[in-house]
């Protein structure tokens, strides 16, 4: 039944954009009709180790949600798994995540303590493996260890891309050079902790002065630190 509902709303929110109505407010509406029946979807996500709210869980389930059958989704910085497992509980048949991360408890130098403190006695690939196994989603999933800059040009096309990997200006700004032209037509782009009180932050600071600026993407919305923006539609 609850998927039933989510499929619904869903159609009749594609509906009301193909009449011109704002995404934004549509889909952030919508976010808040069906926020607890998603959440009861995912609610497994909440015993995964890391670092997301409620409202940025749901959020990426919907989003997944809107995706064409046989959709890749390509996400940087995975940790144990848990923005994996709701992008994956969302994705349509045929579906990938492509979860790209060195599973190794490394990061910017202010955060590798902390990475290294959470990250436990068990290699963190292999609690990434247990994880989706266990919720029932690896088979969605395509484990990649390593780092992004070792796979340019390594893909062809992504239908979301999820940037939450290095949050360093310079590892934020190169994941977003050299990915974001793989995004098809119409695709996603996703930031994750994206704070504008914090010019100092990677998120932040290549949404305001990289996707901003460009006529290559338009904003599509916000839950919480969750930043998205949708390929500009090319006449």
């Amino acid at each position: 039944m609850n998927g039933f509902v989510i499929k619904a709303f869903i159609t009749i929110g594609n509906f009301l954009c193909q009449l011109g109505f704002p995404s934004y407010c549509i889909w952030r509406i919508i976010h808040r009709l069906i926020k607890r029946v998603i959440l009861a979807q995912i609610r497994a996500y909440r015993d995964i180790d890391g670092w997301l709210s409620d409202d940025e869980a749901s959020g990426l389930y919907l989003l997944s949600n809107l995706l064409d059958q046989h959709c890749k989704v390509l996400e940087i910085g995975s940790w144990k798994g848990k923005a994996t497992y709701c992008l994956a509980q969302g994705l349509p048949k045929g579906g990938t995540v492509i979860a790209l991360d060195p599973f190794d408890a490394s990061g910017e130098p202010e955060s590798s303590a902390l990475y290294r403190e959470r990250g436990g006695d068990i290699p963190l690939f292999e609690q990434f493996v247990h994880n989706m196994t266990k919720l029932g989603v690896m088979k969605k999933i395509k484990a990649i260890k390593g780092y992004s800059h070792q796979f340019v040009n390594k893909f062809i096309e992504i239908d979301l891309l999820f940037i939450d990997g290095d949050h360093s200006i310079e590892g934020c700004d190169f994941d977003f050079l050299n990915y974001s032209p793989l995004i098809s037509h119409r695709g996603y782009l996703v930031f994750h902790d994206f704070d504008s009180s914090r010019k100092d932050l990677g998120p932040t600071w290549v949404v305001e002065n990289r996707v901003l600026p460009s006529a290559d993407f338009v904003f599509w919305g916000c839950f919480n630190s969750l930043w998205i923006a949708q390929k500009a539609h090319v006449l």
